[in-house]
């Protein structure tokens, strides 16, 4: 199996390969984003009309980032890389909010409670997040149903659980230098980020046996 450098040096290579259609997507996506979310107003519905906007938006950015992960042979990257089927997308809309709605309800049990059971309901959060954190790709992928997605991610998570935070650590310096020049180099690490986890995710399900 790949080690973490070999996975993120191998998701640069891609990236730099074909940076065009995935910095444009990620500028397009994200401003549309911005603009839909800041006409809403602030009201429950509205928070959940941000969620769904924000999970559309992951969705067709995702399904961009795995499709260059499995670009081995280096083809052309294209805009159609994105185009996904409308039941992915309402899988990963209803997974999303049911996720959402869980850690809501911790985080509303959290407010009234101690101190110390705060803390131990923000690391449960954290945790379930990480063990959760593949099974968009996993829809995305495979267009397993939501539960099974789950399970799937669960299994992949189960003994790498340390590799996958410090992964996601190591992008913090990458994200700071991308916020520095007005927040254009982040245009970069967001796909870098993004491609990353997708070969991390790719190289597990090689590995590891589908449940």
């Amino acid at each position: 199996m790949k080690t973490r450098a070999e996975i993120t040096k191998d998701a640069k290579r891609k990236l730099n390969a074909f940076w065009i259609v995935p910095v444009i997507t990620v500028l397009v996506v994200y401003v549309l984003e911005a603009l839909i979310i800041g006409m809403l107003n602030d009201s429950t519905l509205s928070s959940i009309f941000q969620v769904v906007i924000t999970t559309i938006a992951s969705v067709f950015t995702t399904t961009l980032f795995l499709n260059i992960a499995k670009n081995d042979d280096f083809d052309q990257v294209k805009f159609s890389w994105m185009k996904t089927s409308w039941m992915k997308v309402l899988k990963c809309i209803v997974y999303t909010l049911l996720l959402s709605l869980a850690t809501t309800l911790i985080q509303y049990v959290a407010i009234y409670s101690g101190v110390l059971l705060s803390f131990v309901l923000g690391i449960c959060i954290t945790v379930i997040e990480v063990y959760l954190s593949f099974s968009l790709l996993v829809i995305l992928d495979t267009d397993a149903p939501i539960i099974d997605a789950a399970k799937q991610s669960i299994n992949l998570v189960q003994g790498n659980f340390w590799n996958i935070i410090v992964l996601g650590l190591s992008f913090i310096g990458w994200f700071i230098l991308g916020i520095l020049p007005l927040g254009l180099g982040l245009l970069w690490v967001l796909p870098y980020t993004g491609i990353t986890f997708a070969n991390y995710y790719l190289e597990l399900k090689l590995y590891k046996p589908m449940i």
